[in-house]
């Protein structure tokens, strides 16, 4: 577990905290699927679709070909919340539209616990309400936005010392059921997301994250299997995807992976191996298979990855 600050360092590059505010809500009408998107193609034989895409940070934003990623077999992004503030709604609403019509779903991607510092579930000892409501209420905003399928927690954990703080994990289980709760209230369609650490059994101990409790209050887990910043290969994929798997419930798996060798060498891996990698994920269990991060690998943006 020794490279979790790693993992943290090098997510907030170019990051910006994030400030919520009320902007002016604009109705846009569902739109309708491109006549070329394959439909049915993106299901496996049970008819489960199948979820291939990035995490995209705000200033990303307007460099996403839509065009490349449909026809490469992208079919979700998360697009980072902070977006909002740095285009604002109209323009960040026209964008998802426009994913949306090429058969990609948008889900916001939310830092809850780190917004560029870390923020501590508890205060004097007792889970933070009001920093828990705070973060609801900014879900709730984005749940309520047209053409948003979904919305990814990200940060639901202590930096690596949850071990310090004995009511830590249980102040993590309370916010997230409390928000996934809230934001269904609102949009009961929308699939809730939680991104864990991958140290399995771990998470607990050193990030306050309990995977079997907060399974039952998420539709979908995905570990961050950054492989490179692990020193591991990609048996270790296959397993922990499996771990995963076997311990969420029925919560679906979709797996992270990183498009980089590590932190410590952020040269970009050779994209058959990150293919290959999610196809691992996928052979254990895994319904999907989410990269960190758009345009940090241009070889793997132009091919194929399903």
């Amino acid at each position: 577990m020794s490279s979790y600050n790693k993992c943290v360092n090098y997510k907030e590059i170019n990051h910006q905290p994030i400030k919520y505010h009320a902007i002016n809500e604009l109705n846009y009408k569902n739109p309708s699927v491109s006549k070329d998107f394959d439909f049915f193609g993106l299901f496996n034989f049970f008819g489960q679709e199948k979820k291939y895409g990035y995490w995209v940070w705000s200033g990303d934003m307007y460099n996403v070909d839509f065009d490349k990623l449909s026809d490469n077999g992208v079919n979700i992004i998360f697009l980072n919340s902070y977006a909002f503030t740095e285009h604002g709604q109209r323009d960040v609403l026209n964008w998802i539209k426009e994913a949306n019509a090429h058969g990609i779903e948008v889900h916001i991607w939310m830092q809850i616990f780190n917004t560029g510092n870390w923020i501590s579930p508890l205060k004097n000892g007792t889970p933070d309400n009001k920093y828990f409501n705070y973060k609801i209420e900014e879900a709730k905003y984005y749940a309520g936005l047209e053409g948003v399928k979904g919305i990814q927690m990200d940060y639901i954990r202590f930096e690596g010392n949850a071990y310090k703080y004995p009511n830590g994990t249980a102040a993590i289980n309370q916010f997230v059921e409390k928000f996934s709760n809230s934001v269904k209230k609102v949009n009961p369609s929308l699939t809730v997301s939680a991104t864990v650490m991958p140290e399995a059994e771990n998470d607990a101990y050193f990030y306050g994250q309990d995977i079997k409790t907060i399974s039952k209050n998420v539709d979908v887990i995905i570990p961050m299997m950054y492989k490179g910043n692990y020193k591991e290969d990609s048996s270790w994929i296959s397993n922990t995807t499996k771990w995963f798997v076997d311990n969420s419930g029925n919560a679906d798996v979709w797996i992270g992976l990183q498009t980089y060798h590590s932190d410590d060498n952020v040269t970009k891996m050779p994209a058959d191996e990150l293919i290959k990698d999610g196809k691992l994920g996928m052979d254990r269990g895994s319904n999907g298979v989410i990269y960190f991060k758009w345009g940090m690998n241009p070889e793997l943006d132009n091919k194929k990855i399903n």
